[in-house]
């Protein structure tokens, strides 16, 4: 596991501990050697509710570059030929995690995947009434 940058707050909650190690397990199966890279946790900014201001969402890179890292910490943007991982690589991953973590909401954006307790394990864990 990797984390992306000295911004990074990695979720500690047992529901998210949970999800990396599964992740882990499915990004190193499909050809990264190091594992997931955290690029979200309880950091950043994030929507009102998001399940990331709780520390209950990670952010897990699908892109992979060289980038340059700034002196605080932060990265450069994304070239646009960044992409490691093909269109169907990056879908073969998400279905794979979303049948690993049926009890997760498991979001595709366009560098990441989104992870996040689903609403009956948010409930089952005391995260949400």
């Amino acid at each position: 596991m990797r984390i992306a940058n000295a911004n990074v707050v990695i979720p500690d909650h047992p529901v998210m501990k949970y999800a990396q190690t599964v992740a882990e397990k499915i990004w190193i199966a499909n050809g990264r050697p190091e594992g997931i890279t955290i690029t979200a946790g309880k950091n950043g900014v994030h929507g009102p509710g998001s399940w990331h201001n709780y520390g209950a969402a990670v952010d897990l890179r699908t892109h992979y570059d060289d980038r340059q890292i700034y002196d605080n910490g932060a990265m450069a943007d994304y070239p646009a030929d960044s992409l490691n991982w093909d269109d169907l690589d990056r879908t073969d991953v998400l279905a794979e995690l979303k049948d690993a973590l049926p009890e997760y909401d498991i979001i595709m954006h366009s560098t990441h995947i989104h992870c996040e307790p689903g609403d009956v394990l948010a409930r089952k864990w005391g995260l949400l009434l």
